[in-house]
């Protein structure tokens, strides 16, 4: 079993055309595989997740998270050595072939990775977190944090803005400004840590959230 996934995610291949190549762990969010590894979830947020997203509508594909979050859970020592094992041949790979490389380990999780990123000071990565403690409180120079929005945090967000980071908010039709703030297209490339600041990156509805009734996707 693989842990980090490369090149099968439709939005994190256009990062492709800016130089950049993007690794991902996908796990099973909030409490799917028994174990909550989002918990700052929104009721709207879980139902809304991008878990059953593209290639995560194949039972085989959720499955597959399960297992990796089951190891995770079970066995973190062992797979702590294997994700180090495949940063380390993923950033290799990607910068023979030219590109740098970028990893996300919050593909459909919650979770602080602080230590794993520390021991990997070469590599860049970058995720998005409800977690505004983690976002205000990032130091680490390879660690790109977008605070992302639910129908209940808003008042967090503008502290995340204010504080000059960014948030990530849903909308059913992206804006160039929402409530006084620059609003850009999340959803050209998942390249966030380029991404200027402070802004809002403006992202259209995946999956479950295209049924979105409890304001986690904002309507306009």
């Amino acid at each position: 079993m693989t842990l980090l996934s490369i090149g099968n995610d439709v939005k994190t291949v256009k990062g492709e055309k800016l130089g950049v190549k993007t690794a991902i762990l996908y796990l099973a969010p909030a409490d799917i595989a028994g174990l909550n590894i989002c918990p700052w979830a929104s009721k709207g947020c879980r139902e809304a997740c991008l878990y059953t997203a593209g290639r995560g509508s194949f039972n085989n594909v959720q499955q597959a998270r399960i297992n990796r979050t089951r190891f995770y859970h079970e066995d973190r020592d062992k797979f702590m050595d294997q994700l180090y094992v495949e940063l380390s041949r993923f950033r290799i790979a990607t910068e023979r072939k030219g590109f740098k490389p970028a990893v996300r380990l919050n593909g459909t999780s919650d979770i602080s990775w602080r230590r794993v990123i520390k021991h990997h000071p070469d590599l860049q990565f970058y995720d998005y977190t409800k977690s505004a403690a983690r976002i205000l409180a990032n130091r680490l120079p390879n660690y790109w944090l977008t605070f992302s929005r639910s129908e209940s945090n808003w008042e967090t967000c503008r502290k995340v803005l204010d504080d000059g980071k960014n948030v990530a908010a849903v909308f059913s039709t992206v804006p160039s400004e929402y409530q006084g703030y620059r609003v850009i297209n999340g959803d050209d490339s998942d390249v966030r840590f380029r991404d200027p600041t402070p802004v809002i990156v403006g992202l259209t509805p995946k999956g479950k959230a295209k049924q979105d009734t409890s304001g986690f996707v904002i309507q306009l």
